[in-house]
């Protein structure tokens, strides 16, 4: 009797065991702000993530989340395989012509750090944890006010290449000699689908040049453009009309 007994207890050990190995992921804490009518110039950027591991597993925060203004509520789901953790995050009801922003707050516990590769929302890649630092110039900004507001000084671009996730542009414009210039690269936050395979991103390069010169300067600068990866394995990337394939 005492042998039995032993035995039931240990089956409901190895039952409870089994039970939390199998638990799955869930969303809880799903929070967001009420609608904003536009973005803020000194608010954070339209699609800014922050992705943080806790204790309790991933806490995102999106900042100016574009929903139809009759939003009530922001639905949140996700896959999670191979190291890969898909959300996806819907305002409802979508129903209104118009548009507005909401910075959205949740947390998907029962996932760990060392256990995500990455991470994509809505099909954007928000994180990615490869350990190689960037050797790039500049990040890519992606910000679509950013995109439509950015100075546009008047600007050429020679060549581009990309060679380990840095995307190179070779650029020239009038100045005496561009030590002043600012230059960005940005992308607008959109992923255009297309008629054939690969989707596309519509990116500038934007040039802030006060020289007052006449003297045609040339220079190359380094993008890392990682965060612009989608999922897949390419994407089309637009830049001021021209074009290049990024493939990953």
């Amino acid at each position: 009797m005492k042998k039995i007994a032993i035995l039931l207890v240990l089956g409901v050990l190895l039952t409870v065991s089994c039970e939390k190995k199998e638990q799955k992921p869930q969303v809880s804490k799903v929070t967001f702000t009420p609608c904003k009518q536009e973005v803020l110039q000194s608010s954070k950027s339209s699609g800014n993530v922050e992705v943080e591991f806790t204790g309790n597993g991933v806490q995102i925060k999106y900042y100016n989340f574009e929903v139809s203004c009759d939003f009530t509520t922001v639905n949140v789901t996700h896959t999670f395989v191979n190291g890969v953790l898909n959300i996806t995050q819907q305002g409802f009801p979508n129903e209104a012509d118009c548009i507005c922003y909401t910075d959205v707050s949740y947390t998907i516990s029962g996932i760990l750090q060392k256990e995500v590769n990455v991470i994509f929302i809505n099909g954007i890649q928000v994180y990615c944890h490869n350990g190689n630092p960037s050797n790039c110039d500049q990040d890519v900004i992606i910000s679509q006010t950013e995109y439509e507001n950015a100075p546009n000084s008047p600007v050429f671009i020679d060549d581009m290449k990309i060679v380990d996730h840095c995307l190179k542009i070779k650029f020239s414009s009038s100045g005496c000699d561009g030590k002043s210039w600012v230059v960005k690269l940005i992308d607008s936050g959109e992923v255009i689908p297309t008629f054939a395979p690969p989707p596309m991103r519509m990116l500038r390069l934007s040039l802030d040049n006060k020289e007052m010169c006449d003297a045609l300067i040339t220079k190359e600068i380094s993008f890392n453009i990682e965060d612009l990866q989608i999922t897949g394995k390419s994407v089309m990337l637009n830049i001021n009309g021209k074009h290049i394939l990024y493939e990953y």
